[in-house]
């Protein structure tokens, strides 16, 4: 929110006689409250549960145990099968691989798995493949900031290239190298210049290794991909005049997701949807952990307790709460979302296959990571203000406790509510901020601020009550937040979906002000060229961002309804 807009509402509603509206008495006490979220939270963020990851054991404790406080409230099932609405992920999950390198010295051959020493990287293609190998150095092509190591290549094409891990400044993270030196770029060029495989090798000591995943993602233009650690023991000499032969080994597996959907029905013409995503990490068996394991150490469980099973104990609480209350204007839905992790997926299937009419949604309020409350700022954040005219009016008039809000209008990020938003719902987002425990094993439940996730749950609930007799919300798109970094070059503004399984990228929403919306792209189309590049993956379609210069007028074909379409587009 404009802080001279927000100014002026705040003068406003003074101007007029009105006070702030203070929390609103709760229909349970407050101490029973907090008893309640440290029962949920530490429940939902024990070992026992192993870190909820989607699909797994823990995921299905903790959507029973979630079905069955919605039973014990009385909230109804509003799901495809009870409670549960499920969803699928495809992996591939690698079983074996094998890598011999023959040269002057003899026959070197790493055939196990080995996550200190050799492995396929998570984008390798399964498969055999022998041939001869190229040495590239470190495979780098950014002749404008003075390194092109294919410049003297004739070509690589049916080849098997072999590169350095990382870049020449390696001592310096923030190198202008170091965006053009990651994994994925280098894999696609190697791809687009016609490697046959490629194999990354590690010769300095300082540099952080990629972490080993047993499931990797098989793109459809990729061929197979190893890693040799430091510990391998292998230099560049020995690839001088070698023959290389790689066997990945893979097999195909369905990973089943679940929401859990609960309904209050007063019978009322709109619907308010509150929503909290309840899966985590796991072993970090899918990636996203930001904490960097030493050689040898054991996956460690990745509890989850703030990301986010403070937001679904939040979700419950409130489930009890407006089943008491007299706010009878709305009917309420409670979705339990999985899938957050690796890409909203659970949202976004919901929205795709809603257990109600998504026009009779008035509002969705997503709770992700509200169990970390700073007591010396005293202050959270709610995004997606811009999404409604009415947040503008009816947020700051809402006191609890003297908290401080910081107000985002963007309806878009990493969280289950760019679902709703895609579809044109008004939508609010409730964060406490980041820590340092964000995905690591260290995010416990001891660490959660039980009174600060009291006061959020106070917050929302003085909201939809402040909020039960109006008229239907109108909603309003929003401009992008251009705050954070990227890493490309340009940005296209599309919203992939990633639960599409095809050949290129699926669009699952775009920004307003952005090339993707001012080309005319729609939710639905599939990119599947974009300039000269064919995009058959999303790690195509990141690699093609890394290259393509900012205001370069270029075509891009996608499908429509089947058909394809070729729009003129400016980066």
């Amino acid at each position: 929110m404009n802080y001279l807009f927000k100014l002026f509402c705040l003068t406003t509603l003074f101007y007029f006689g009105y006070k702030p509206a203070q929390a609103q008495s709760l229909p349970k006490a407050e101490s029973d409250i907090l008893k309640s979220l440290e029962h949920n939270i530490s429940y939902l963020a024990d070992d026992h549960l192993e870190g909820r990851l989607m699909g797994s054991r823990g995921e299905k404790i903790a959507y029973e145990f979630i079905v069955e406080n919605f039973q014990s409230l009385n909230i109804l099932p509003k799901g495809e099968d009870g409670y549960l609405q499920s969803f699928h992920l495809h992996k591939i999950v690698c079983k074996k691989g094998e890598l011999m390198i023959e040269n002057k010295q003899g026959k070197h051959h790493f055939i196990q798995i080995n996550p200190s020493k050799n492995f396929p990287l998570a984008m390798s293609k399964p498969g055999k493949i022998s041939g001869k190998c190229v040495w590239v150095g470190y495979g780098i092509e950014a002749p404008e900031l003075g390194i092109n190591d294919y410049a003297s290549i004739k070509s690589i094409k049916g080849k098997i290239v072999v590169m350095r891990l990382g870049h020449p400044d390696f001592n310096n993270p923030h190198a202008q190298l170091a965006s053009v030196s990651d994994i994925e770029t280098k894999i696609s060029i190697a791809i687009q210049k016609g490697a046959s495989g490629i194999v990354i090798v590690n010769t300095h000591e300082e540099i952080l290794e990629p972490d080993f995943k047993p499931i990797v993602k098989a793109p459809f233009k990729m061929v197979p991909i190893y890693f040799l650690g430091k510990s391998a023991a292998i230099d560049s000499a020995q690839f001088v005049n070698a023959k290389i032969s790689m066997n990945v080994d893979t097999a195909s597996i369905k990973l089943e997701g679940h929401n859990v959907i609960g309904f209050i029905n007063h019978k009322a013409a709109q619907t308010v949807v509150i929503g909290a995503h309840f899966d985590h990490l796991g072993y970090n068996e899918l990636g996203g952990s930001t904490y960097r394991k030493q050689q040898n150490e054991k996956p460690q469980i990745h509890n989850g307790a703030d990301d986010n099973a403070s937001g679904t104990a939040a979700l419950i609480e409130l489930a009890e709460l407006l089943q008491k209350s007299p706010y009878r204007n709305h009917n309420y839905l409670f979705i339990a979302f999985s899938g957050e992790e690796q890409g909203l997926l659970g949202s976004h299937y919901f929205v795709d296959h809603p257990s109600i009419p998504l026009t009779q949604i008035d509002y969705m309020i997503n709770m992700d990571m509200v169990g970390r409350l700073d007591t010396l700022k005293n202050s959270f954040s709610i995004s997606g203000t811009g999404t409604s005219p009415r947040w503008d009016s009816i947020l700051p008039a809402i006191s609890v406790n003297n908290l401080k809000v910081k107000y985002d209008p963007s309806g878009t990020g990493a969280s289950d509510h760019t679902s709703f938003y895609n579809v044109e719902i008004p939508v609010l987002h409730f964060f406490t901020g980041s820590h340092s425990d964000y995905h690591k094993p260290s995010d416990d439940w001891e660490l959660i601020n039980l009174p600060g996730t009291l006061q959020i749950i106070k917050y929302i609930y003085t909201l939809v009550g402040k909020l039960d007799k109006q008229p239907k919300m109108l909603f309003t798109k929003t401009k992008e937040n251009s705050s954070a970094k990227s890493a490309f070059k340009v940005t296209l503004g599309i919203m992939p979906d990633y639960l599409f399984e095809g050949k290129g990228v699926k669009v699952d929403g775009t920004t307003d002000g952005k090339p993707a919306a001012m080309a005319g792209i729609k939710r639905g189309d599939i990119i599947t060229k974009l300039d000269q590049y064919a995009i058959l993956s999303m790690d195509d379609y990141m690699a093609t961002l890394g290259k393509l210069e900012k205001g370069l007028q270029t075509k891009v074909t996608l499908l429509r309804e089947g058909k394809e379409m070729v729009l003129e587009i400016k980066l």
